[in-house]
């Protein structure tokens, strides 16, 4: 059984995609889901904040990504990460 605290986090809780540290800039998530992901002044790949991720073709983003930076993380209601998860930060 679930505690209320668990009950109410995954109430609240969806999935974002995360980038960490490994990527290197190629730009395969941004050709398929250019929505999403964009480019920060150092040249990494950043999640945009989006009320939904759901079908955005994040999926096969993070199988093109060729040095795998790429994965879902779950996130509060405010699109923050849970469980101190930063981005750019390996999970």
């Amino acid at each position: 059984m679930l505690s209320d605290s668990q009950r109410d986090l995954l109430k609240w809780s969806i999935r974002k995609p995360h980038v960490n540290s490994t990527c290197i800039w190629c730009s395969a998530c941004i050709a398929i889901s250019g929505d999403v992901f964009e480019f920060n002044s150092d040249g990494l790949s950043c999640v945009n904040s989006l009320p939904s991720y759901e079908n955005k073709d994040i999926d096969d983003s993070i199988a093109a990504c060729p040095v795998n930076a790429i994965s879902w993380q779950e996130a509060n209601e405010n699109g923050e990460y849970l469980n101190w998860v930063i981005e750019h930060i390996d999970v």
